[in-house]
């Protein structure tokens, strides 16, 4: 059986529509061409499929998470996937133990609305000059806003249906609502 791995996550889950292979992870696309199908059919071990993902693991360390979680799908035991994943979220709660806006606002930086707001920030915002230096500005005064008034009612209420309605825009535009590992785009 031919195995298709996406260069972008390392998962081997698509989806073929409309001429496109389509990760089922990340969600890149790829044309499928005459190439893409190998004259003959092999079968990977699932063991091979781990051993190269926790090789990726130390070639790009910046990808670690997401070849982590994938082993962790094939094999749900692996210790150095925990390993892996465990280190990322002790950083990641150093990192994000200030309250922003959006966390103020529904209460969690995991949740589906500062899912979708933390990927426009990666993939949209982030990819721009401009759009880094608002992300450095944001988050310079924002943390102490949300110190000052985070809990208030009013603070909620003003932000609120603006970021609903940011989000329902970006979600129309596009972007997923589901759990988002950040990128290091600094």
């Amino acid at each position: 059986m031919y195995t298709f791995v996406c260069s972008n996550c390392g998962s081997s889950e698509y989806t073929e529509e409309n001429g496109y292979r389509i990760c089922n992870y990340c969600g890149t696309k790829y044309v499928i061409t005459a190439e893409d199908k190998p004259a003959v059919e092999s079968n990977i071990e699932l063991n091979e499929d781990v051993a190269r993902l926790l090789q990726k693991c130390k070639e790009e360390p910046e990808r670690a998470v997401k070849f982590a979680q994938r082993i962790l799908e094939i094999d749900p035991s692996n210790a150095q996937a925990r390993r892996i994943m465990a280190e990322h979220l002790n950083k990641s709660r150093k990192s994000n133990s200030g309250c922003y806006v959006a966390t103020a606002v529904y209460g969690s930086y995991d949740c589906p609305e500062v899912w979708t707001l933390r990927r426009y920030r990666d993939n949209v915002l982030a990819e721009t000059w401009y759009g880094r230096a608002f992300i450095r500005t944001y988050y310079a005064v924002s943390p102490t806003l949300v110190k000052w008034f985070g809990d208030k009612a009013w603070f909620k209420n003003i932000w609120k249906p603006r970021l609903d309605r940011m989000v329902l825009r970006l979600k129309a535009a596009g972007l997923k609502d589901t759990p988002y590992i950040d990128k290091n785009w600094y």
